[in-house]
């Protein structure tokens, strides 16, 4: 019994290295470090600010950001190249002219960028020339570029998009978009109606890429109010947020202080859409919250979302409250996240819309804020946000989603937290989340955390559109951390292919207190990989899954890997496989909701991984050996047990 024990206690060996030592590569990588690009790296203090990023479907990232390298601010980009990587030397594109003759140059700050799929890159941007000129206020400026931002046009020249002359409104807080046809929108605060009561303006334009020289042509001119329905300069109209489509569609949303109870006109979250480039627009604005009228109410900025087929989403915070899912959402005069959708290119809304975050813990009432969306064209929509739902001056990142085009919310009972790298609740500062949905229906989410000491960035993202066992089971800090420096103002593009970049402002490098460098970090979701039969990863080891908290968890790796190889090749196997697929999501669910079985569950799953980290994991000669071996050790067994009953057999006969 000797031998037998030394092979049992052999096989148990590799057993158990099979299970500790498989080789999983994760499903996501991440550049090495992240990257400095606001080059060449100086010996003077520069402060660089206000990033902006875009991103198209060839692998091309463009940043831009507001410089003072030069002295005044001026607007700064770079681009990364696939094959080559980022531009060694930022190129500076803020011509400054026109201005007045012996004027000083202005400072440029909060730059917008966006970019099509065809080299074409559009930078607008904020300009104060006019008031270091003593001729005007703040204006807004415009350039672009057809060569991936290598050269920029107009040559020489910047082009001034608000026509408010003689220049007498301030025109601030800019937000743009643009399509793949060479349509670019601009929207702005502008004061130009009553002093210090902004309202929102918009103006459009189209780049004819002719040759031998290309041209802007203007949908309209002068510039359009958008917060139609109410006479121009009674009510300010703050904070828009801008959203556009390949179909000449664009939805403009804001914060509107209107009030006119005679008419039936209240404060609240407005929107407009125009069809045909911003040519025309809704003769009144639609309110699309519907808080109630009675008194102090306070909205945030709303954040906008839309889709190829008409489908447009608005989230926001405002301290109205509403009784419609519950007494713990009865009016508390505190803020709560909301949300309208319309699915009919804005022409009509929700007749109510929807809390999104959960109901407090016990006596405290959270208060939400940083509120931020992202869609795709299969329905998807997700909301992120900060609240201090757990007390003790923490705040951690929650999200909501849907997969119904907004119909439903499915996370209203437990919003799911994805700061997953605190494991007690309450230790973090998180705020500033940034959400991207790809068309397949994985959602990246970036956000600001001062876990450490000091602000930085961390990372999660979801395969399954934001389903809650989907999330990793610890999120990702992706700000190199030495030396520390603060990293703000997050930036995320994304693209189809499975790509994923990030922009901040970080002042680990900065020559003076208090000023920045850009950082950019990118990554690469294998979605190949992750293609299982037309399902997405997450729909195939549903226990295995929960148990380990992640679909990227390298036990469930592997056995998702045993399953392709060895099951789903036969038919016994696939007969396996669809009887668990059939019964195991219920028992999943169980697990997630009762978090102690999960040692349990990952105790039994043992043997199964062990016998898959076997098939998996050795050769053809090694399994073999192994059959060898185990063959052998079974035939040492039945000979041992055949001697012993020879000799009982014996022993019985001689006693006789």
């Amino acid at each position: 019994m000797v031998f037998n024990k030394k092979y049992i206690c052999f096989f148990t060996g590799l057993y158990l290295l099979l299970i500790t030592f498989n080789g999983y590569a994760l499903a996501i990588d991440f550049d090495s470090r992240d990257s400095r690009i606001d080059l060449p790296v100086l010996s003077t203090p520069n402060n660089a600010t206000s990033p902006s990023m875009a991103a198209d479907n060839d692998g091309h990232v463009y940043v831009t950001w507001s410089d003072n390298r030069g002295g005044s601010y001026g607007i700064y980009t770079n681009t990364y190249f696939p094959n080559t990587g980022w531009n060694f030397r930022a190129i500076p594109i803020t011509a400054g002219f026109p201005r007045p003759r012996d004027a000083q140059e202005g400072d440029a700050t909060t730059p917008q960028i966006c970019a099509d799929n065809s080299g074409h890159v559009y930078v607008s941007w904020v300009d104060d020339r006019a008031v270091k000129a003593g001729t005007g206020k703040l204006d807004i400026y415009f350039r672009y570029s057809k060569d991936y931002g290598t050269t920029w046009y107009p040559e020489f020249t910047d082009k001034r998009i608000d026509t408010d002359n003689p220049a007498i409104g301030k025109s601030e807080n800019l937000r743009m978009s643009c399509d793949d046809k060479g349509n670019v929108y601009f929207v702005w605060e502008d004061d130009r109606t009553k002093a210090g009561r902004p309202e929102v303006f918009f103006r459009s334009l189209i780049v004819k890429f002719n040759k031998p020289s290309d041209f802007i042509e203007y949908y309209q001119t002068p510039d359009v109010r958008i917060n139609t329905g109410i006479d121009a300069g009674l009510f300010s109209a703050t904070s828009p947020a801008i959203s556009s489509d390949n179909n000449n569609n664009v939805y403009i949303s804001w914060n509107d202080s209107r009030n006119k109870p005679e008419d039936k006109i209240y404060k609240g979250i407005y929107f407009n859409v125009s069809h045909n480039n911003g040519n025309s627009w809704k003769p009144s604005a639609t309110r699309i919250d519907t808080a109630g009228v009675a008194g102090f109410l306070t909205y945030s900025a709303p954040v906008m979302s839309s889709d190829s087929y008409g489908d447009v989403y608005i989230a926001w915070t405002d301290n109205a409250g509403r009784p419609l899912l519950g007494e713990l959402y009865s009016p508390d005069g505190t803020p709560d996240v909301y949300f309208n959708y319309s699915n009919n290119f804005g022409e009509t809304w929700g007749k109510e819309d929807q809390r999104i975050e959960m109901p407090n813990y016990g006596d405290h009432q959270s208060v939400p804020f940083d509120v931020a969306i992202g869609s795709n064209d299969e329905g998807v929509v997700l909301i992120a946000w900060a609240d201090d739902r757990f007390g003790d001056k923490s705040y951690n990142i929650f999200t909501n989603h849907s997969e119904s085009f907004g119909h439903k919310f499915l996370d209203n009972d437990s919003n799911i937290r994805i700061d997953t790298g605190i494991t007690e609740a309450g230790l973090a500062k998180a705020g500033s989340p940034m959400v991207k949905v790809d068309a397949h229906g994985t959602v990246f989410i970036s956000w600001i955390d001062n876990r450490s000491g000091t602000s930085d960035l961390f990372f999660n993202f979801s395969a399954e559109k934001g389903k809650q066992y989907s999330w990793q089971e610890s999120d990702y800090w992706i700000d190199y951390p030495i030396p520390p420096g603060e990293s703000v103002q997050p930036k995320m593009s994304i693209d189809n292919a499975g790509h994923f970049y990030i922009v901040w402002m970080d002042t680990r490098s900065a020559l003076a207190k208090d000023n920045y460098n850009i950082y950019f970090l990118g990554g690469f979701f294998d979605i190949q990989t992750l293609q299982i039969e037309g399902q997405r990863l997450g729909k195939a080891c549903f226990i295995a899954t929960a148990a380990y908290g992640s679909p990227f968890e390298s036990h469930v790796a592997l056995l998702r890997s045993f399953r392709d190889r060895y099951l789903i090749t036969n038919n016994t196997g696939k007969a396996f496989v669809e009887l668990y697929y059939h019964f195991s999501p219920a028992a999943a669910d169980y697990i997630l909701k009762h978090v102690y079985l999960k040692p349990v569950v990952r105790l039994a799953l043992l043997p199964a991984v062990g016998l898959a980290a076997f098939f998996v994991y050795t050769s053809l000669v090694q399994k073999v050996l192994v059959l060898m071996v185990f063959l052998h050790i079974a035939g040492f067994i039945i000979r041992n047990k055949k001697q012993e009953v020879r000799s009982k057999k014996l022993e019985v006969r001689s006693k006789k």
